[in-house]
């Protein structure tokens, strides 16, 4: 199904520091043409001098959707006039949808990631044990979308402990029932940990171009092969993370599924059309393909 742009076509996008490569416009173009409709879906590189700018350009030009990727998923929340709870928690938003000239902030990839492990990997998050590496923007939301599924244990492990010592006291409020526990990355305690959890999660930048060649697991860490290990990264589509503990025999999965899910979360916020299953596998085989193509 295709829609001509034309005098009436309406603009919505997505900004960031490094969107060049982002999948984001080929994703929402893909539902713009499916459901017919006329909008057409930009990146915008912006510098952070300009979100304020940004703002005040999607109240004028009544922008209804802007998508919102690093380094300003923090930043932009001041600039909204309000923020669903979710993402008030987390710190961190990736989408604005503009109501009437009233801009709300929400954060959709908590229910990408958590909809990526239940539908396309067939897990149940609650009750189960978590490794998550990283503690920045990322990991804030993986933590959070963990903790809302009742995810029984979640070990963070990071290289300086006072961003998860944040996260441990924050979400301790929200989630009094969910075990946070923090580590340093060289800490000898995280083979017993990942020897006894179902899902280990990389969020952080290590293993992504450039730095191909970078893994965020020390060399003589050992990843059995009944775990789940999720790199947030999607390109390369295999990261070296990824590709031990495949070698290891364990299930692993990238973060294009994310990135296909949050982004259905985001066009039915804006538009309130819910895709089918259908839909959304059809997406997600088109991003293959690119992700394929460019590596």
């Amino acid at each position: 199904m295709k829609t001509e742009i034309n005098g009436e076509t309406g603009t919505i996008g997505i900004i960031g520091g490094n969107i060049k490569k982002s999948l984001s416009p080929l994703l929402h173009n893909e539902l713009l043409k499916y459901y017919s409709l006329n909008n057409c879906y930009l990146p915008f590189q912006i510098s952070e001098n300009q979100i304020k700018v940004i703002v005040e350009w999607i109240r004028a030009l009544n922008i209804k959707e802007m998508n919102v990727t690093a380094p300003f998923k923090e930043k932009i929340i001041s600039f909204m006039d309000n923020i669903e709870e979710s993402a008030f928690r987390v710190g961190a938003m990736n989408t604005v949808i503009n109501k009437n000239g009233i801009l709300w902030g929400y954060n959709t990839d908590l229910e990408g990631f958590k909809r990526s492990l239940q539908v396309e990997g067939k897990m149940d998050i609650k009750g189960k044990n978590a490794i998550v590496l990283g503690a920045g923007g990322a990991a804030r939301a993986i933590i959070y979308a963990l903790c809302e599924e009742n995810t029984k244990e979640i070990s963070i492990f990071n290289r300086t402990l006072d961003k998860a010592k944040k996260i441990q006291k924050e979400y301790r409020a929200f989630f009094p029932n969910c075990l946070l526990q923090i580590f340093s990355l060289e800490d000898r305690i995280m083979q017993d940990k990942i020897n006894h959890a179902d899902f280990l999660i990389n969020t952080t930048s290590l293993g992504s171009y450039p730095n191909i060649d970078l893994n965020p697991l020390p060399e003589n860490i050992i990843i059995p092969d009944y775990i789940m290990a999720y790199d947030l990264i999607y390109n390369p589509a295999k990261t070296l993370f990824l590709r031990k503990a495949e070698k290891e025999g364990a299930k692993i999965m990238n973060g294009g599924l994310m990135l296909a899910y949050q982004a259905v979360e985001s066009f039915s916020l804006w538009t309130g059309i819910e895709p089918s299953q259908k839909v959304i596998n059809k997406l997600i085989r088109k991003m293959n393909e690119e992700i394929i193509s460019v590596n």
